[in-house]
């Protein structure tokens, strides 16, 4: 056991989890805005991710995730990607974020295009060493015309703040969005 977790040590070191996908950047479509959700961060690095609703014509088109990270050379890098509805509706939905080759963080559920109203599921790698995910639950709502929020689906309460908390193999939770595990 001490070997597989001395193993799996470089994994979790490198696994850089803002919800940040690897891809390169791709520009919001043109005809479509963003609406501002939660900003996202990891207990790893300095990364901040913000997760935007993208609406064309008061219809919600999909999710749009930007990205900002210290470069090579000190400079701040910004990467952005877009995740349609058909995408996240699909069976294994999306994928967020992911370290070395491993999918580590996926979004998958619905959300009705003409209001808003959605229901997504965030599931996660919570230990590496036996491939074992789990999952919380996150329900999007529309507030008023042109504004949204993600509410946490356990108590109801507003999300604008989402924090990835890891461990030696894995994410451990993530905080406000998963039962129990909150920041103030």
């Amino acid at each position: 056991m001490m070997r597989a977790v001395r193993l799996l040590c470089p994994f979790v070191l490198v696994l850089s989890l803002a919800w940040a996908s690897v891809s390169a950047a791709t520009p919001v479509p043109s005809g479509v805005s963003t609406v501002p959700l939660a900003v996202v961060t990891n207990d790893r690095d300095n990364n901040v991710s913000r997760l935007e609703l993208m609406i064309g014509n008061d219809t919600v088109r999909g999710l749009y995730l930007r990205s900002t990270h210290q470069g090579a050379d000190d400079q701040e890098v910004t990467s952005g990607r877009v995740y349609t509805l058909p995408e996240i509706e699909s069976r294994d939905g999306v994928v967020l974020g992911q370290g070395q080759g491993e999918k580590a963080i996926f979004l998958q559920g619905n959300i009705v295009a003409q209001n808003g109203l959605g229901s997504l599921t965030v599931r996660y790698l919570s230990n590496g060493l036996f491939h074992h995910y789990n999952e919380c639950r996150i329900d999007l709502r529309r507030i008023a015309p042109g504004d949204w929020q993600l509410v946490n689906a356990y108590d109801g309460k507003p999300v604008r703040y989402i924090r990835v908390q890891t461990w030696a193999l894995g994410i451990s939770t993530i905080a406000n969005v998963c039962p129990g595990a909150t920041l103030s």
